[in-house]
């Protein structure tokens, strides 16, 4: 056991202590005891542990009477980082995030969803690998030549998210068109033997979800308790944050609306890559429309050659963008009408037609959708994605590692 270790005696008080903060920010000794109720012995103990360990650090608070400044501590965000890693259909998007969900380094690679597993996770590895040395470097330089070792920042989670749903229970990725090479590989099994870290494996409407939730909270809120992320991009997904928490289901299954069924519209007998008939993805999701312009003798490749013949006035694209909003629309009505959101943020490529698709949505939702439940609805499309994807993977995992004793003592055994 070593020094460290046999100094610090992690509990559920030091981790009410750390999560106070992380929240509050930098508080005095009696600050702490004011708001715990905890002795000054408590505090001082429990404030030494986690400044043992390297995760809080002494700060400088200024004094209300302007005399000398209160000693206070101070959650150290920059003391590791979060490898994310948001694997997109085509492309991956890897960040090192600080404990605060901070981008330090960002990288993207040509390889995705699309690609076999061993040839993305190849191309992650090398990337991820280079970019913790050139953090390491950076932050180890004093200028004179001589390493901080102390002052390092170390891995402490890699969080990755998935164009397709995650079983809870194992971390599998299954039934999943989107990612068919894909299909029972552990993710978070993988990253976490190779990096000796905790992994965390999320869909990527989740993750923005998330970060939309915490970006979009007004003064004195944590964040917006209740909202839907849709994904208009190649299939439909949505992501789902209710009571303050992502919304998972038993299996992980949630949110999946693109397999909702068409009912009285073009497209109700349509088949689905996901084997069944009359998925409104098999209409309105981005394959679909791609399929749909190349049969009509359009020759397109990507979600961004839709986008730029929409832009540039294409009738026939015009109109299937439209219906592929009403339809979107239809079903994200439904959800309305079942999770009640404040805020709903359309994204994926899909959205970057801009109001061609975000007009269907919103006419299908006023006219679906319960008055109660849209008195104060606001529909919005998602302008910055890719910090969205980075940035919610980092908050994912810092709501579920942080708040956890397990992670803090690993955090504490890493630190030694």
């Amino acid at each position: 056991m070593t020094k460290v270790e046999e100094s610090t005696n992690l509990n559920e008080g030091t981790l009410e202590l750390l999560t106070r903060l992380r929240t509050h920010g930098a508080m005095t000794r009696s600050e702490i005891g004011t708001a715990t109720g905890w002795a000054r012995p408590t505090v001082n103990k429990r404030i030494d542990e986690l400044v043992a360990i390297g995760i809080v650090r002494p700060s400088a608070l200024p004094s209300p009477t302007g005399g000398r400044p209160a000693q206070g501590f101070a959650f150290d965000a920059s003391c590791a980082v979060i490898l994310t890693v948001d694997i997109a259909t085509t492309i991956t998007t890897l960040a090192l995030c600080d404990l605060s969900g901070h981008p330090l380094l960002t990288r993207t690679i040509e390889s995705g969803a699309e690609n076999g597993p061993e040839e993305t996770l190849d191309l992650i590895h090398a990337a991820a690998d280079a970019m913790l040395a050139d953090v390491s470097e950076t932050d180890t330089d004093d200028g004179a030549g001589q390493g901080d070792h102390e002052r390092m920042p170390r891995l402490c989670a890699v969080s990755v998210a998935v164009t397709t749903r995650v079983e809870t229970t194992t971390g599998n990725i299954i039934q999943a068109p989107v990612m068919r090479h894909w299909e029972n590989h552990n993710l978070r099994d993988h990253f976490s033997a190779r990096y000796h870290v905790p992994a965390f494996v999320e869909n990527d409407a989740n993750v923005r979800a998330l970060y939309k939730a915490y970006e979009l909270a007004g003064n004195g809120e944590r964040m917006v308790d209740d909202l839907l992320y849709v994904h208009a991009g190649m299939g439909l997904g949505a992501g789902v944050i209710s009571s303050g928490a992502i919304m998972h289901g038993s299996g992980g299954a949630a949110g999946d609306i693109g397999h909702i069924h068409v009912f009285g519209e073009d497209g109700s007998d349509r088949p689905c890559r996901c084997g069944n008939i009359g998925c409104v993805e098999a209409t309105a999701g981005g394959w679909a429309v791609l399929q749909a312009m190349r049969d009509a003798g359009k020759h397109v490749h990507t979600l961004s050659d839709v986008v730029d013949l929409a832009e540039n006035g294409d009738v026939e694209t015009i109109q299937l963008i439209r219906r592929a909003g009403r339809l979107i629309g239809d079903v994200v009505s439904a959800c309305v009408n079942l999770t009640n959101p404040s805020t709903i943020i359309v994204g994926g490529e899909l959205a970057h037609c801009g109001e061609l698709l975000m007009s269907g949505i919103r006419e299908r939702v006023w006219a679906r959708a319960q008055p109660l439940a849209t008195t104060s609805l606001r529909i919005e499309s998602c302008d910055d994605e890719v910090r969205a994807g980075i940035i919610g993977l980092a908050y994912a995992a810092i709501d579920q590692g942080l708040t956890s004793l397990e992670f803090l003592r690993r955090f504490a055994r890493s630190s030694c």
